[in-house]
């Protein structure tokens, strides 16, 4: 299909009288019809002829054509645009007066990428000088084909660099040449395959910017960066991702044969007062002062315009952890005496037995009135007590004496031994099994962390003291008030700490630690008994739990291959290889089950039970020492 837009521009282009060399439209039509395959091309040139004959040649071959003149007014974002299609080729003539600013605007720009397959025709002009130093996006992703003028004939190079912003120089491998009295390119290799990760996957021990974050002072050399990251072991102010990023990195060097010379940050984003100029490792990335980074970033909407994404494995999970004991029972029914039945229970059961009593006192009255029986009233109110008396032991299991002779309280009395064992025996064997029992997990989510008596401590990393001083949410603040702020004694651990420090508190109770979980696993594991894992209970909720990415800058020349090799190790199993010794499960409890002892909040209902019957026992005693006395007035 033509262009007649541009063939409208070819007509009025004609008119111009533009000195130049002539681009040769067979190098130029075979290139884009036979090597590259693209549909789409664009051409800058400075003269009709080249404008001309290259576009009626590749449209010819359904070409879609936009012809442009190097000296005209045009914008590059313009030309190249998501519009275009998937793969576009673009022919420029550095002969012309203005390519030495179209190829600057395209190296700031980054267009020296896997989207287009760039044709400079150079000819009579030496490649240093026709990409300086200046250009530094000529990386290993850029898909440049030079042409050059010999003896023989025309020859075309593929050209790229490992990092011209690293003062890498040029890489120049032959791709086809076309002889002086030939109409068909000789092809020597295969430029897909001299563009592939396969043929630019060798630096040569050339230095890439690193960066990384360590939160401790005084760390500014590579020497010490690298001696932190490369140990196994937990490092304070190092997070475990960290790590994680630094073996990955490691892979990296591995395969692509780079070194890398590594620049600290103490933390990993913020903005400077209310400008937009970010800190830390996100700002370093951004500025585009590194090529890598030894860490991994959170997922936020506003990053994506700018970074790159060239892997995800990490599951960054952080929670509380602390050991549970029986004061910690959140329904506060841990060994509670009264547990087993509710209040309501206990108040039917009450008003079972004071019914009975009454059935009871009723039957024997009628029976001795049938039998023609008479009471009198202090004989009465002694039946009475006798009976509520009976009925009590026969409820606690303790027998009843003298048995009733009659048939109708012989009936009533196994009615309540019957109730009894019923009772008794479902009331004991939950007690029972409460105390045996450690399905109570305690607080379970953060608003009953901060409800709980348990002092609470923050690994001294930089992301909780960010969280803290940005975050808006409630439940922050609640956190911060009831807990973070007031003061603390000597004997407790402060707000900050280390997983090493707080070991020992978590050990004896009353204690919460929050921190990355993997980090403190290895050390509870090694440092807690069976019963002491056993109890380990963690409560996550205050910072989200997501999967990490490891960024690099928006259009990086280093992503595509970056990203591909990383694809490659997680097939290979290299990834998941790295993530079962960095991620370690939590510690299996082992104990068949564990008993807690009885709080004082238990038995609070069974003491204060004794404590009412004894108030009841002299409230008693004073009735009937008044009642005596009024009797003997």
């Amino acid at each position: 299909m033509y262009n007649f837009a541009a063939v409208t521009l070819l007509v009025s282009i004609g008119a111009l009288e533009v000195a130049g060399y002539t681009m040769e439209p067979l190098i130029v039509t075979q290139f884009i019809v036979d090597l590259v395959q693209t549909k789409e091309t664009v051409v800058f040139a400075c003269s009709k002829e080249d404008l001309v004959f290259n576009s009626l040649n590749l449209m010819k071959h359904n070409q879609f054509v936009n012809p442009i003149h190097i000296n005209s007014s045009y914008s590059l974002m313009s030309v190249l645009t998501r519009e275009n299609y998937a793969r576009a080729a673009v022919i420029v003539n550095t002969e012309c007066e203005g390519s030495s600013r179209l190829l600057r605007e395209a190296s700031v720009g980054r267009y020296f990428n896997k989207t287009y397959q760039w044709l400079l025709w150079g000819i009579g002009q030496n490649i240093d000088d026709l990409l300086p130093l200046e250009l530094d996006y000529v990386g290993p992703n850029a898909q440049l084909t030079y042409v050059n003028r010999t003896v023989d004939g025309y020859c075309l190079w593929d050209i790229h660099s490992k990092g011209r912003q690293l003062k890498s120089s040029l890489e120049v491998h032959l791709i086809a040449m076309l002889g002086n009295n030939q109409n068909k390119l000789l092809t020597f290799q295969n430029i897909f395959e001299l563009q592939s990760i396969k043929y630019r996957s060798q630096f040569n021990g050339l230095v890439l910017r690193g960066a990384s974050v360590i939160d401790q002072e005084d760390i500014v050399t590579n020497e010490q960066i690298e001696a932190i990251l490369s140990r196994h072991t937990k490092d304070a102010g190092v997070a475990a991702f960290i790590k994680y990023h630094y073996e990955l990195l490691s892979l990296l060097r591995d395969r692509f044969n780079f070194t890398v010379n590594f620049r600290n940050s103490r933390g990993w984003a913020g903005r400077l007062g209310n400008t937009t100029f970010r800190l830390g490792l996100l700002g370093i990335i951004m500025r585009n002062e590194a090529d890598i980074a030894a860490s991994g970033a959170f997922n936020r909407i506003n990053r994506f315009a700018e970074f790159d994404t060239i892997h995800q494995s990490w599951k960054f999970e952080t929670a509380f952890l602390f050991r549970f004991t029986p004061d910690l029972d959140t329904h506060g029914k841990s060994g509670n005496f009264l547990a087993p039945f509710s209040g309501q229970v206990w108040f039917f059961t009450l008003a079972t037995l004071l019914v009975i009593n009454i059935i009871w006192f009723l039957l024997e009255y009628i029976n001795k009135r049938w039998q023609g029986g008479r009471r009198k009233p202090s004989l009465c109110r002694s039946s009475w007590t006798e009976r509520s008396l009976h009925t009590f032991g026969a409820v606690c299991q303790q027998g009843m004496e003298p048995i009733p002779s009659d048939v109708p309280s012989r009936s009533v009395v196994v009615t309540i031994f019957l109730f009894s064992v019923v009772m008794y025996n479902y009331y004991t064997s939950s007690v029972v099994g409460g105390l045996l029992s450690s399905s109570d997990q305690g607080p379970a989510t953060v608003d009953q962390i901060i409800s709980s008596p348990l002092k609470i401590s923050f690994e001294d990393i930089g992301y909780y003291k960010v969280l803290f001083r940005e975050s808006s949410s409630p439940v922050v603040t609640r956190l911060i008030k009831r807990k973070l702020s007031s003061s603390r004694g000597p004997s407790e651990m402060g707000v900050y700490g280390h997983i090493e420090d707080a070991i020992p508190y978590l050990k004896s109770g009353g204690f919460a630690f929050h921190c990355e979980v993997v980090d403190a696993y290895p050390i509870i594991a090694e440092l807690f008994d069976a019963n002491e894992i056993c109890d380990l209970r963690e409560v996550s909720g205050l910072m989200e739990v997501e999967i990490m990415n490891w960024i690099v800058h928006k259009n990086s020349q280093y992503t595509e291959l970056f990203r591909t090799a990383m694809c490659n190790a997680r097939e290979a199993g290299l990834i998941e290889r790295i993530l079962r010794q960095r991620q370690m499960k939590k510690p299996t409890c082992q104990s068949l089950y564990t008993v807690y002892p009885v709080s004082i909040s238990g038995v609070t209902s069974a003491f204060f039970t004794l404590l009412s019957g004894i108030l009841l026992a002299l409230l008693a005693l004073g009735v009937e020492i008044l009642w005596f006395k009024w009797r003997k007035l």
